[in-house]
């Protein structure tokens, strides 16, 4: 798996590459003639590895080396082809160090861009992994990676270049793709640039495959990651060079001593799967040729956050070359000439295109589709496309939103393909959380996710959540919006189990209520889009209370039903609600209702917010949370509200207190000091917390506590099965320091 992200990272790394410059002005004789010898440039593929295949080019550039044509698989394809297109070094190089490239290479989109109700499960520590599960059984991704950013980086890159013959282009070029059904080869010679070079850098089981006429293509890398024989072809149509210029970023074979993980494993069986074709193509590496291997020692395909790095390894690896490609340069005057007949730049994705088309879509209405795609203007460029395509993407039903170019009656006709969640519309999610202290306090808990969506054409939803272990509890939501309007109906039934646990002052634990709910609401909202939403709804709630541990022979049992309207606004901006580095988020409950034999009525709020901004390297999180009854009645309040634990008042066993009412006020600080592989996670951080937290109206003595400080230090791990915390914690209560360790895995607000 490893050397398959590492081949994607390859591919993705490689996406800028250009002719050189400058050289001794003595060495330009034979070259500067109609008979100087053709001149070819191999680029192989090797992910981020691949980015030094700009330095060597803008080394070739600096030397005043003319390239008459170029073959690149994977990466090499990707700086080759854009290279090819016309596009200036400087601008390649400034590319390539301005990309995003966690976002590129993570293929999801921004969280705050997505409409909320594709945030709701954010808030449950579901693994990242989603499934399918309909009729027809379970369904399961064909990548890891989503490939929408790096097909709208291609895009940008290549500028909308469609061309009958690649030999068009400024300097002929082909890209090299593998056929997945026959295992053969597949030349880009010809057609929609882009598409040719996502063909050629798609590595299976990370991105999407290239459906290319009904060939599915992947990357280039398994048939010939060095294509030296595609440029000393002699047949009609190719380029036939004299000399060919190799350059080589393959990653070398990893020594016994190396291969100490799985992912050690995976990554040398890709080397050995890859070598063998390299191998073959080296052997045609005749004497006039110049075979460039640049020192890339401790850069993997995955290095993408090294670009400058690289980059320059590639502009070192051509010093020792330098006396050699001298013959090979032309002069001053003959190269700028050179130069300005390949830098032509391409002017279609500036101009509007004469028609577009949206083929057939599954599940999602095609006409909601075109709706945003057509945009109010029909005619759009290439930027006005993308960006309408972000939209499309944004709603979270899409796998990618690409399109391809074809000329028709001499109009630009852009096909437009929508491709939906290949496992939708129904998905399936599952995960863990568990919770150890050294109170010896351990809770586990296996928890799943089940949403039908688009049951019908205004977009209805059916989700049903299921947790099992310390907690158990069953949800069943309905979600019919109404038309094309921002409204909604809701309706929600519900039935859960959990313990209550009560502690003395001293934090002695005394006993457990077990207590059983079951309800049902129902009523409608109002849809903010990707900010949020409100609800306002009726509600009825049974409760059952009985002590299920300790209780001091106590074996009562308390029912009660509590009925009443329920009003919600939640606003969420958090670009990650478990490791944010940006953005916001507001929630605030009101719930008016009676509880059955109690005179008052209960007048129960939750309000929680958060603030989030990064500066440098260090993130700061402010936290204000306040959860309980308005006027502070124990008697109004269905189940007690309770305070302590982890990042809840650090330093206090999970639950300590209880009351009428719970506020906590926190500020995190934590630092990312690591990245991981996406299949992973995304990073490892480091952090602290300062807390304090007040409790009204205790459940034993009916006083409020004093404003309790604590505090907290962690190493954390943000992990595919969610968030991963080591932390100790401190805090100061009942006259003493009271100290704790924690391991926890899983949402913790």
């Amino acid at each position: 798996m490893k050397c398959l992200f590492a081949g994607l990272l390859a591919i993705l790394a490689l996406s800028h590459a250009f002719p050189a410059s400058a050289a001794p002005a003595a060495a330009s004789n034979a070259a500067t003639t109609a008979a100087r010898p053709k001149i070819g440039l191999v680029l192989g593929g090797g992910g981020a590895r691949g980015l030094a295949h700009v330095g060597v080019i803008e080394q070739l550039e600096r030397m005043r080396v003319p390239i008459d044509c170029i073959a690149g698989t994977s990466a090499g394809a990707l700086v080759g082809g854009i290279y090819a297109s016309g596009m200036p070094v400087p601008e390649i190089v400034r590319n390539l160090e301005q990309a995003d490239w966690d976002r590129l290479i993570g293929g999801t989109p921004d969280r705050r861009n997505l409409p909320y109700t594709r945030k709701r499960d954010d808030y449950q520590n579901l693994a990242a992994a989603t499934f399918g599960l309909d009729a027809e059984g379970l369904k399961v991704p064909r990548s890891v990676v989503g490939s929408q950013f790096i097909d709208r980086f291609l895009r940008e890159m290549t500028r909308d270049i469609y061309k009958e013959s690649f030999n068009d282009l400024p300097i002929p070029f082909e890209a090299v793709a593998t056929d997945l059904e026959k295992g053969d080869m597949r030349v880009f010679k010809s057609g929609d640039l882009a598409i040719a070079l996502r063909a050629s850098m798609a590595v299976p089981g990370v991105f999407d495959v290239v459906d290319d006429n009904g060939r599915l293509l992947v990357d280039g890398m398994f048939v010939r990651n060095l294509p030296v024989e595609n440029l000393k072809d002699r047949s009609p149509g190719s380029c036939a060079a004299d000399i060919v210029i190799v350059v080589d970023v393959g990653t070398p074979m990893l020594k016994t001593e190396q291969i100490r993980t799985f992912l050690d494993v995976a990554s040398q069986a890709m080397n050995i799967a890859t070598g063998r074709n390299v191998i073959e193509q080296r052997k045609l590496i005749g004497p006039s040729d110049v075979l460039i291997e640049p020192n890339l020692d401790g850069y993997t395909p995955a290095s993408f956050t090294s670009v400058k790095e690289i980059i320059q390894r590639g502009r070192e690896a051509m010093k020792p070359f330098e006396a050699r490609l001298a013959g090979l340069a032309m002069d001053d005057t003959h190269y700028r000439g050179w130069l300005t007949r390949i830098a032509g730049r391409t002017v279609e994705a500036q101009k509007p295109y004469d028609k577009l088309v949206v083929t057939p879509t599954r599940f999602v209405p095609l006409d909601t589709v075109e709706s945003v795609i057509a945009g109010d203007v029909p005619p759009a460029t290439q930027a006005q496309l993308l960006d309408r395509f972000d939209k499309v993407y944004d709603s979270g039903d899409f796998d990618s939103i690409n399109y391809r170019l074809q000329t028709e009656g001499g109009q630009r006709i852009a096909t437009v393909t929508p491709l939906e969640r290949s496992v939708g519309p129904n998905y399936l999610r599952m995960g863990i959380d568990f919770k150890l202290d050294t109170y010896r306090t351990a809770s586990i808990s296996f928890l799943g996710n089940y949403q039908l969506t688009w049951l019908n054409q205004w977009g209805a939803q059916w989700r049903n959540d299921l947790r099992l272990g310390a907690e158990t509890s069953l949800q069943s939501e309905f979600y019919q919006p109404l038309a094309d309007t921002q409204t909604f109906l809701v309706g929600r039934v519900a039935a859960s189990t959990s313990s209550l646990p009560l502690f003395d002052e001293s934090g002695n634990r005394l006993f457990e209520i077990g207590v059983d709910a079951r309800g049902a609401e129902l009523g409608g909202g109002y849809s903010f889009g990707r900010f949020g939403e409100i609800r306002v709804t009726g509600f009825t709630e049974h409760l059952k209370g009985e002590v299920v541990t300790g209780g001091f022979g106590l074996t009562s049992q308390v029912t009660t039903r509590l009925k009443g309207g329920h009003a919600l606004l939640i606003v969420d901006q958090l670009d990650n609600p478990k490791w944010p580095r940006h953005g916001y988020f507001l929630r605030s409950d009101y719930v008016a209702g009676k509880l059955t034999d109690v005179d008052d009525q209960a007048n129960l709020l939750q309000f929680d917010g958060d603030l989030v901004g990064t500066l440098g390297t260090y993130t700061v999180r402010g936290t204000a949370r306040v959860r309980g009854s308005l006027d502070q009645k124990l008697s109004t309040v269905p189940v007690p509200y309770q305070l302590g634990g982890f990042l809840q008042l650090s330093g206090l066993q999970t639950n300590q207190l209880t009351g009428a009412r719970t506020g906590l006020g926190r500020v995190m600080v934590y630092k990312q000091i690591s990245a991981l592989l996406p299949q992973l996670g995304s990073g490892t951080y480091i952090g602290g917390s300062l807390e304090g937290g007040k409790v009204w109206n205790q459940i034993f003595t009916g006083t409020n506590t004093k404003v309790i400080p604590a505090a907290s230090a962690y190493l954390g791990v943000d992990t595919v099965l969610g968030p991963l915390y080591l932390g100790l914690g401190w805090s100061e209560y009942d006259g003493s320091s009271k100290w704790a360790g924690y391991l926890y895995l899983g949402y913790t607000n």
